[in-house]
């Protein structure tokens, strides 16, 4: 049996008719919490009905945000924080809220560590009760009991706070050491009845530090914990530098050395790849969203304008379908026959089964991933976005290559998923060949 987590993100109802749909292809659902204090019901409907093994992410890195990163412009022109983090601050401690709201630039150290006990407390509340006190009011809740079913957390995640490479040394350490006092108080109040769990954060520029990692070490050295969530701003291994690729495997062996599981927060195949069994420093579990959400900026950016993307499985990444289109076009695909084009999709690019459904025997079925509509922006400009069908396979397509991605992993050597990578990337992106034959030889 497989000792991953492989985990998936809800973060919009949207993306409720396609998690159910490979419910039992993974491990547990992991929420923001902001998400479990805004859809409270709809969390509880989920967890409870399909989905019993759950996880919450504190964020409580929140409090660290210039109070601009949270807020939004409503119709009327008003700008406030967002009603999701208000409603999940209410839950924390007042006194935090109040302080956090007053200040707006973020709070520091200082700010936290008096009240540090009634947020550990909070947190762990919510990450392990909140759910179930909306459960109590649904009419299955009766045969859940009956039937010693219900809903748990598959881990609880201990308050954490993000370490900047804006930061001085003496910063650095007092984040550590809020860092290290949270996780401990964590871990005695839940006297070992859950998984527990901390989460790293972390910049680019602070994964190249040389002493981050002794500090990672001191941190966390003497604590029983079982999982550690690492989330590095807006980063892909197979994308990172020379310097970066190295020091993420060290972070992968201080942790280890630890006896701690490292789980990606934010991750795609560049991390999953990490999970196999061949390797003596490795990641115990990836987490990410319906249809994309493999990599993600910690202060929130704005998403901008939706655009149709396909994910590419010989490359293991999310491409717009414009790259795709002339990725198949200078193969040929478009000019073949087209029972023959579609049978070399089959065997070259994906055989899943939603692509197999939309292609059929007719290539040119391919571009109804590419299917958009026309809106109109505030200032009238007019502009396409995918339509609702094509988001909805493409995102069914995402789905079946991670599940396609997760058996290789499990079942294959190291050494053969190598290989197949690649060929992926000497065949359809030469560009970045060298960069990954570098990658793969820091783990031989």
């Amino acid at each position: 049996m497989s000792d991953n987590l492989k985990l998936l993100r809800y973060n919009t109802g949207t993306d409720k008719k396609v998690l159910i749909k490979f419910k039992d292809n993974f491990s547990a659902v992991i929420f923001n919490a902001t998400i479990v204090a805004y859809s409270k019901s709809a969390v509880a409907d989920l967890v409870a009905v399909h989905k019993n093994q759950y996880i919450i992410d504190p964020q409580t890195h929140i409090y660290q945000q210039n109070i601009s990163a949270v807020q939004a412009e409503n119709s009327h022109g008003i700008v406030s924080v967002k009603k999701s983090v208000d409603k999940y601050l209410s839950e924390l401690p007042s006194v935090l809220k109040t302080r956090y709201y007053n200040k707006k630039i973020g709070l520091l150290p200082d700010d936290i560590i008096d009240i540090i006990d009634e947020l550990v407390e909070k947190t762990y509340s919510f990450d392990t009760s909140y759910v179930d006190k909306y459960i109590k009011n649904k009419e299955y809740d009766k045969y859940l009991n009956f039937a010693n079913i219900g809903p748990s957390p598959a881990v609880a995640i201990a308050p954490y706070f993000m370490i900047k490479s804006s930061y001085s040394e003496i910063e650095i350490d007092n984040w550590m050491k809020l860092n290290s006092l949270c996780a401990e108080k964590f871990i005695s109040l839940n006297r070992g009845k859950y998984k527990v769990g901390i989460q790293i954060v972390i910049d680019k520029r602070i994964l190249e530090s040389s002493s981050i990692l002794d500090k990672i070490k001191d941190c966390y050295k003497g604590n029983v914990i079982d999982y550690a969530f690492i989330w590095v701003d807006n980063f892909n291994l197979f994308d990172a530098t020379e310097k970066q690729q190295e020091q993420f495997k060290a972070l992968l062996m201080t942790l280890t050395n630890l006896g701690i599981k490292p789980i990606m927060a934010y991750g795609g195949y560049d991390s999953i790849i990490l999970c196999n069994k061949d390797l003596s420093y490795r990641m115990y579990g990836v987490a990410q969203s319906v249809g994309y959400g493999e990599m993600r900026h910690v202060t929130p950016v704005g998403g901008g304008l939706p655009v149709n993307k396909y994910y590419f499985p010989p490359l293991h990444s999310r491409l717009s379908l414009s790259e795709v289109t002339s990725i198949l076009s200078i193969k040929g695909y478009f000019a073949k026959s087209s029972v023959n084009a579609s049978e070399d999709f089959y065997q070259n690019i994906c055989a899943c089964k939603m692509c197999r459904e939309i292609i059929g025997n007719n290539i040119d079925n391919f571009m109804r991933y590419n299917e958009s509509s026309d809106f109109t922006m505030l200032n009238g400009i007019k502009r396409n976005r995918p339509t609702t069908e094509a988001s909805l396979i493409a995102a069914i397509h995402f789905m079946h290559a991670k599940v396609d991605e997760w058996n290789s992993v499990e079942n294959m050597s190291f050494d053969t998923l190598k290989k197949n990578l690649l060929k992926g990337y000497a065949e359809y992106c030469p560009t970045k060949y060298h960069n990954l034959q570098d990658w793969c030889s820091i783990y031989e």
